[in-house]
């Protein structure tokens, strides 16, 4: 027994309590009653402290249960799926916005499987039954566990394509009234072309005629095409391993009418022959050709124009025209490949912006600038393609 808690009047009992006289024992049977009596509030007063501890003890848990309630009733109302992996990446806990989004059975499954139910696209959000959603993990303190919050963005998804879309209809009107006249350039050069065919001319000049009339009227079709790309807005192309210097002289090709009539002299280097790049052969020539003839334009006189290709490290090539005319005003480099932007009255402003939809989809970025020596560069950085051998620079 505690020592505090003993009456004082039984530490005063003598030893020898049996051996007393009666006088003596009715001292100690009092003394007794005294400290049975004090034991008993100490008793009364303990069983007292003991229940107001059981019942502070009682209203914490409670309290806990409530918050748990509370917590659980606040998951369950969240707008987004909320799930709980354990060390081994197994699903403990999900609350029914993530059961709705990702599909059940949840809890007791692996992660990994779920994961096999949909697929992740490239721009990092997570198709399943139709919808986008975005998945974002953070590990819990302690535990060894790992949050994971899954939103629906299907609907800003839509609306940012919707948007997209509707942005580019609404300048559609200007675009085509301005695509008018750069249809009608390849076209005079096909109708200059005819003409000379109804001639009596030599076979060698006649096959010569066929080939830049057919390049000018794939020119024409390739035109007509990217426009169509471009306000459908289009993302993706089919790509396949490309080479390289095919890729340049088709679409020097495809001027030679413009580089003939303006006189214009084009400087190709000399492109690694095994040079390839992953591209959708025909839409990339044919930029590169817009490029061209662009530079052929922007030049009062006969233009001196240099496209150089090759790769400049493991991972990227560069493709680059350069020329000698007036160059650019500093203050609308940044402006030049957007849509209807021109600088030229009988300009469409739609040859650069397309040039740089088509280099986007490729993966690849395009640049303008300056050339010190005078005259404009637009270089053009694209992924090599992994069986691509050796370098040009």
């Amino acid at each position: 027994m505690n020592q505090n808690v003993v009456p004082k009047a039984l530490k005063q009992l003598p030893s020898n309590f049996f051996d007393l006289e009666p006088e003596e024992i009715s001292k100690a049977e009092s003394a007794l009653r005294e400290g049975y009596k004090e034991l008993s509030g100490h008793v009364v007063k303990l069983s007292s402290e003991l229940e107001s501890a059981r019942l502070a003890r009682r209203k914490e848990n409670q309290e806990r249960e409530n918050l748990l309630s509370r917590f659980a009733t606040m998951l369950d109302a969240l707008p987004g799926g909320v799930i709980i992996l354990d060390s081994e990446e197994m699903i403990t806990e999900a609350n029914p916005q993530a059961r709705a989004l990702l599909g059940e059975p949840l809890e007791g499954q692996s992660w990994a499987v779920v994961e096999d139910r949909g697929r992740f696209n490239s721009q990092g959000s997570f198709e399943i039954k139709g919808r986008r959603l975005n998945v974002s993990t953070c590990p819990l303190p302690g535990d060894k566990e790992t949050i994971i919050l899954v939103s629906d963005i299907t609907a800003q998804h839509t609306l940012q394509r919707e948007l997209g879309r509707k942005t580019r209809l609404s300048s559609l009107g200007e675009m085509a009234a301005r695509l008018a006249h750069q249809i009608r350039t390849p076209l005079s050069s096909t109708v200059l072309y005819v003409d000379q065919l109804s001639k009596d001319i030599e076979p060698k000049k006649r096959e010569r005629i066929c080939q830049a009339l057919k390049a000018q009227l794939s020119q024409t079709e390739s035109l007509i095409t990217s426009m169509l790309g471009f306000v459908r807005g289009d993302s993706s192309l089919s790509l396949e391993p490309s080479n390289v210097r095919n890729i340049v002289e088709e679409a020097i090709n495809a001027c030679k009418a413009e580089i003939e009539i303006s006189g214009a002299n084009i400087a190709l280097n000399r492109v690694n022959p095994g040079l390839e790049v992953l591209a959708a052969p025909a839409e990339l020539s044919s930029v590169i050709g817009n490029t061209i003839q662009n530079a052929i334009q922007m030049s009062d006189g006969s233009p001196e124009i240099e496209v150089w290709a090759g790769a400049i490290n493991q991972h990227m090539i560069l493709i680059r025209v350069s020329d000698d005319g007036p160059g650019m005003k500093d203050e609308i480099i940044d402006q030049v490949f957007d849509p209807i932007f021109t600088t030229r009255a009988s300009g469409t402003g739609l040859g650069l912006a397309v040039l740089a939809s088509v280099v986007q989809r490729h993966g690849g970025t395009v640049h303008a600038a300056n050339r010190d020596a005078g005259g404009a560069q637009f270089s053009i950085l694209l992924p090599v393609e992994s069986t691509s051998k050796g370098s040009n620079r």
